[in-house]
């Protein structure tokens, strides 16, 4: 009877097992899971693109930012000295080609021509487009220098606000200091208090004998550095208030040092409207200038042809437009290079990595931060080579993350990697022939999430997670 009952009981555990083993199997068939697997998103690195000091940093780490937010405001003057040379440069070969151009004019009037009248109405014809093109070049020279002055009143005005939150940034921190002082007063005024009356009573207690003279003298000692702690309480109190109205007087000179910009910029742009309006009118009158000539030339048809000297002339004219041209290429370089002075996110995200301050010297290519685009995140999970084998894109995952235990988010394969990580390492593997050792590889799926992240989830790159995909 024993016997029997032994044998259901084994062969009872044998069927439980066996029922077990199918139920798992069922469970798990045609899925492959993995938790060597982790978030994966673009981290978007901030570099300097030009050398200068650091004038201000305006976000910090886990920052959240838009794209186009300034970052990192550069020194800007060394770079406006580049850029006002340039630009002067520029005026300069214009007014040479200015030159170039009466030079022409001066050189048709001289030379020997048997053109008669027709050859007259052309020099004088030719006469008046070299002063109109003077004009017009010295009308754009005025509307160059007008620009100039708007962007250096825009630059100082920037400048200005720049100050103005700096001075309101040392009103916040010379206030906190003064909140710090007058309660390091009040403590040491209830302190020196205290101890004033200690020493009253224990002179009273002295004078009756009731305690030692050293006793007394300890406490006398004790009442000295009390009333000493209380006079420097006041003296830093008295510094700190001294403090806050010395940022608040700088907050109001540079708040006035913005007015003065703000109408400069203001009277700038009065003046370039005006030089634009010059340099229409010049154009009108080169036109009609350069129709003139049309009409003489027409009338000089078969002439004789312009002497040499003006063939020397014309040269020379286009040698200084090509100069110009280079001057002109010189400003557009050097408004390049101050516009990267101002450094912008080039796209939103949240910041990481922060490693720039204010009056650190950085270098081209030196990295600042690093943008994390927290919208935009997949999840690399690294398959067994033995796991893949009926893995293909668009097939259904399940995702688990570890800081949300108990949400499951839906997602789907976008693409299996080309080769394993081993092998994609900084120092891929190199087996020898005698100690080879074979090992399992782990090949990266890339999986994208199918529906929107639940709003109050945040999921940021680098964290685990654990992959379900089924493959059947």
């Amino acid at each position: 009877m024993r016997r029997r009952r032994r044998i259901l009981i084994i062969a009872g555990a044998v069927v439980a097992l066996l029922v077990a083993g199918l139920i798992y199997w069922l469970l798990t068939r045609g899925k492959e899971s993995t938790d060597d697997a982790q978030i994966n998103g673009h981290l978007v690195m901030v570099t300097a693109r030009v050398a200068s000091h650091v004038r201000y940093v305006a976000v910090d780490d886990t920052d959240r930012v838009k794209a186009g937010q300034l970052l990192v405001q550069l020194d800007r003057r060394d770079l406006l000295q580049t850029l006002r040379k340039a630009e002067a440069d520029l005026a300069s070969q214009k007014a040479q080609t200015a030159a170039a151009t009466s030079q022409i004019s001066i050189t048709q009037h001289t030379a020997p021509s048997s053109a008669g009248q027709a050859m007259a109405a052309t020099m004088i014809a030719s006469q008046g487009i070299a002063a109109s093109e003077a004009q017009l070049s010295s009308a754009e020279s005025q509307v160059a220098s007008a620009e100039a002055s708007v962007r250096a009143a825009r630059d100082t005005a920037q400048s200005a606000r720049t100050d103005v939150a700096a001075a309101q940034a040392q009103i916040r921190s010379a206030q906190e200091g003064l909140t710090i002082a007058r309660a390091d007063v009040t403590a040491a005024e209830s302190n020196a208090t205290t101890q004033a009356q200690e020493e009253q009573r224990y002179r009273y207690m002295y004078n009756l004998g009731a305690v030692s003279r050293q006793q007394y003298q300890n406490i006398v000692n004790t009442n000295i550095a009390a009333q000493a702690s209380l006079r420097s309480a006041r003296g830093r109190l008295a510094v700190a208030q001294t403090a806050v109205a010395q940022a608040v007087a700088r907050r109001a000179g540079a708040e006035a040092l913005l007015a003065r910009a703000n109408s400069q910029v203001t009277s700038s742009m009065a003046a370039l409207r005006q030089a634009r309006a010059g340099v229409r009118s010049a154009q009108v009158g080169l036109n009609q200038a350069r129709s003139r000539l049309r009409q003489a030339q027409a009338a000089q048809y078969g002439t004789e042809t312009v002497p040499q000297q003006v063939h020397i002339s014309e040269s020379q004219r286009r040698a200084a437009a090509a100069k110009i041209a280079q001057s002109y290429a010189d400003v557009r370089a050097a408004r390049l290079q101050l516009s990267y002075t101002t450094i912008t996110a080039p796209v939103a995200g949240e910041i990481a990595g922060r490693n720039v301050n204010p009056g650190q010297y950085v270098e081209p290519g030196q990295a600042l931060m690093a943008v994390v685009r927290l919208n935009d995140v997949w999840v690399t999970a690294n398959f067994k080579e033995t796991q893949i084998r009926h893995m293909k894109p668009g097939q259904v995952a399940d995702i688990h993350v570890d800081t949300y235990s108990g949400m499951c988010f839906r997602g789907r394969v976008k693409g299996i990697g080309a080769a394993s990580g081993e092998l994609l390492s900084l120092l891929p593997p190199q087996n020898a022939t005698g100690n080879f050792v074979k090992v399992v590889q782990r090949i990266p799926v890339r999986i994208v999430f199918d529906q929107p992240i639940p709003k109050g989830v945040v999921l940021r790159p680098g964290q685990n997670v654990v992959v379900t995909v089924h493959v059947r």
